[in-house]
């Protein structure tokens, strides 16, 4: 086929059927990058996708020997070519235009220039839109069609090469796409728009430029969109991954816990079996003390070894959720929040005593990864009087959180509306004690043990049992007053349950 031939064929594109196959095209996208945008979520595939719907309905007015192309010979046909053409080339503009920030992020990089982008266009489309509607209710006036060409698109193409520049600077593998196919697209529209200002008949012999500009075009698009979801892909996978090695790291935490545990238990035996050994009969009173103190001792670093591992798994429990929703943000939050946690925990562990700054501390890690399970929806609070040095006062490792813990998954976790946790920390009435109030508005005991009953599954909270085992060993060894009770709350309009209070004393600082 020689060059005479081959521009004959692009010249009658039209007719041919050329034509009719790029718009059979731009409505595939249409439809697949729809489908896409349900599935993924992502803004820009609905972007392309309205964006290839106006274009290929905008040239369906050219097309001619197919089925439809009688309907655009007709008034009715003129009516709609005459009511669309404007909005099309408005609304194919700002589809354009905010499907290449979406893809390429430029809100992000450049917040200031898409902020005037978005308040130009405001202000152009409420011109526009309203000299369009004057021309279809004013036939004779003919503002619309200098605006069009004059102010529209010459401020077009000012926007788009500062797209263009923002997006040259960006630093992305998809760029390169995105430019190819900006580029493409530019040079057919100054083609067909130098073509159209000298003759309106020679526009039609021309349109294949905006044909092949179009194909090209969208090819470009396609692989740059195609290259995104790689890129997410892989992204995902990566986090999965880390992920993955993150809980496998603490399940050999957990597991080294559990080891020393054991060893403990096994030479708390030992050691028991040696006391009873060397006890004498006239000496039973003494041995027997110095057995006591020994056990407790022993007593208590098996406790604190148990309450980290029953920590670590409700920690785990809290966040295994996202891993369904491979929600990749609230994932890398949650490891990040937990290795914090987890160092916390140990560190504390090795101490037989930690200050109260250190436990609000830890407590506060615990309270920010269950709530953001709660999608953030209760109101935490944590108030501390001045007139106490949580630096100095000396608490048991750990041993507020069953109490946090009862509260948000017994009480908070069932309660419809608001939800409401706050800690306050204060002296009491006793001299040298401090008093700390852990207080919800969750649904109250009754009901959770109601539930509980008919749950034959559910288990005793061990937090609690482990909690009045450790501050009464602690009450012995120490000598000071350590305790909690209980409290539920009414509310005294109703008489119903409105929540629950937990009041734990421990000696601070005269």
């Amino acid at each position: 086929m020689d060059g005479s031939a081959i521009r004959s064929f692009l010249e009658n594109s039209n007719q041919n059927g050329f034509g009719f196959l790029v718009v059979v095209v731009l409505f595939y996208l249409f439809i697949f990058f729809l489908i896409q945008y349900f599935h993924h979520k992502k803004r820009f595939y609905l972007l392309y996708s309205l964006y290839a719907l106006v274009n290929g309905t905008n040239l369906l007015k050219y097309i001619e020997g197919v089925f439809f192309s009688g309907f655009f010979k007709n008034p009715e046909g003129g009516q709609f070519i005459r009511f669309l053409h404007y909005p099309a080339q408005l609304f194919g503009t700002l589809l354009f235009t905010y499907f290449i920030i979406e893809i390429m992020q430029l809100k992000s990089s450049y917040p200031k220039s898409v902020g005037f982008i978005n308040y130009f266009y405001l202000v152009i489309s409420v011109i526009y839109l309203s000299l369009w509607g004057l021309s279809l209710a004013v036939p004779t006036s003919k503002l619309i069609y200098s605006f069009h060409p004059l102010v529209f698109i010459t401020s077009g193409y000012l926007m788009f090469f500062w797209l263009f520049y923002m997006v040259i600077k960006q630093n992305t593998s998809i760029k390169w796409y995105i430019i190819s196919g900006m580029t493409v697209l530019a040079v057919a529209y100054f083609i067909i728009s130098f073509f159209s200002f000298q003759d309106l008949n020679e526009f039609k012999k021309i349109l294949y430029v905006f044909y092949i500009g179009i194909l090209v075009e969208s090819l470009f698009f396609a692989l740059a969109i195609g290259l995104e979801q790689k890129v997410v892909y892989k992204e995902k996978v990566a986090v999965q991954k880390k992920y993955v090695s993150q809980l496998l790291e603490n399940q050999m935490i957990k597991d080294s816990i559990n080891r020393t545990l054991s060893e403990e238990l096994a030479q708390t035996k030992s050691n028991v079996v040696e006391i009873s050994a060397e006890a004498q009969r006239e000496r039973t009173e003494k041995l027997t003390m110095k057995f006591e103190n020994k056990f407790s001792q022993l007593r208590l670093d098996a406790l604190r070894s148990q309450m980290n591992p029953h920590f670590i798994f409700n920690a785990l429990n809290s966040i295994k959720s996202y891993t369904i929703e491979n929600n990749q943000e609230k994932a890398i939050f949650y490891l990040v929040k937990f290795s914090k946690l987890i160092r916390g925990i140990l560190e504390s562990s090795r101490e037989e005593q930690i200050t109260l700054a250190e436990e609000l501390k830890i407590l506060k890690m615990y309270i920010e990864i269950e709530n953001d399970r709660f999608k953030n929806d209760i109101e935490f609070s944590l108030e501390v009087n001045k007139a106490i040095d949580t630096e100095k006062v000396k608490v048991p490792a750990l041993f507020l959180q069953p109490f946090v813990e009862n509260a948000i998954w017994h009480g908070l976790s069932n309660k419809k509306g608001k939800r409401m946790l706050s800690i306050k920390v204060s002296k009491a009435k006793i001299p040298d004690i401090l008093e700390i109030r852990i207080e919800d508005n969750g649904v109250g005991r009754k009901i959770t043990k109601e539930r509980n009953a008919e749950n034959p599954f559910k288990k005793s909270s061990l937090g609690l049992i482990l909690t009045r085992d450790r501050l009464d060993l602690f009450s012995k060894k120490f000598g000071g007053h350590y305790g909690y009770t209980i409290e539920d709350l009414l509310d005294k309009s109703e008489a119903k349950p409105a929540g629950t209070l937990v009041l734990v004393e421990i000696p601070g600082i005269a």
